[in-house]
């Protein structure tokens, strides 16, 4: 378990996504049961485990369950401090706001990158016109150094790290 990664995250939402997108999210940071129906995608790319000889043509396989990326809670056992995930709405009725603070292993990216994908699509400043906006980090647990998350046009650009760490990840939105 040694390659942890921090990742702190505070993203605007706009009041216009649907309820099903809403209640995932809700998963996503433990505030709900798990929908039926994950419409943001995160359960798109589940690894399939062998139970058996996977030569065997009749060996059968097992798929991992999807599960919420931002649901940790308490003590950080490699980051220090604490782990939350907080989604409220705003007092405006204008949408939610998401902050983040949780340990990740590279197998969340796949996960992680999708959510981020459709946050950004999300975000209030998704439209902004090429304006900039710093909306996070991801960084080693071991290092000091940071890799910025950084909302632009509508897509939150990813580190290195997640997109080396996620071989199958298929952009049908852009």
């Amino acid at each position: 378990m040694g390659d942890i990664y921090e990742l702190v995250l505070s993203v605007d939402i706009r009041a216009g996504v649907t309820d099903d997108e809403l209640a995932e999210l809700r998963w996503h940071v433990g505030q709900g049961p798990r929908p039926e129906r994950l419409p943001i995608g995160t359960d798109r790319y589940v690894e399939t485990y062998p139970l058996g000889d996977p030569d065997d043509p009749d060996c059968e396989w097992e798929d991992a369950e999807a599960e919420p990326v931002f649901a940790q809670r308490g003590a950080a056992r490699w980051v220090g401090g604490a782990l939350v995930a907080e989604l409220v709405a705003r007092e405006r009725s204008d949408g939610w706001a998401l902050t983040v603070r949780q340990e990740l292993h590279p197998d969340d990216f796949y996960r992680l990158r999708t959510l981020l994908d459709w946050l950004g699509r999300c975000s209030v400043g998704a439209h902004a016109g090429g304006v900039e906006s710093f909306v996070g980090y991801l960084r080693f647990h071991e290092s000091a150094e940071i890799a910025s998350l950084i909302l632009v046009n509508g897509r939150i650009r990813v580190p290195e790290d997640i997109e080396s760490h996620t071989p199958h990840w298929e952009d049908t939105t852009w």
